[in-house]
């Protein structure tokens, strides 16, 4: 009975979410930007950090199936003046 519900079952799908950035996107962030600045060059971020929203995050991942195929992590941190201080991506 376990096969035959397992040949009834839907295939998964390719899921993309996210923002997906490529290097020229990246290319186009430099520290001492301003908030604004980057989410007009590269959009908005994904999330914003919960307890400190001078984080940003720019999340991307690709699965088929159960499996990722592409993911990719944007870290941008601002100081008090929401000037861009650091970058880091995964």
């Amino acid at each position: 009975m376990s096969c035959t519900i397992l040949q009834h079952m839907p295939q998964s799908s390719d899921i993309k979410q996210g923002n997906y950035l490529n290097e020229y996107d990246i290319k186009k962030i430099r520290l001492g930007m301003t908030k604004l600045e980057i989410s007009s060059n590269i959009g908005d971020p994904t999330l914003e950090g919960f307890l400190n929203p001078n984080t940003w995050y720019y999340i991307f991942y690709y699965r088929s199936g159960n499996r990722i195929l592409e993911h990719q992590i944007l870290t941008l941190k601002f100081d008090a003046h929401d000037i861009l201080v650091t970058m880091n991506r995964k």
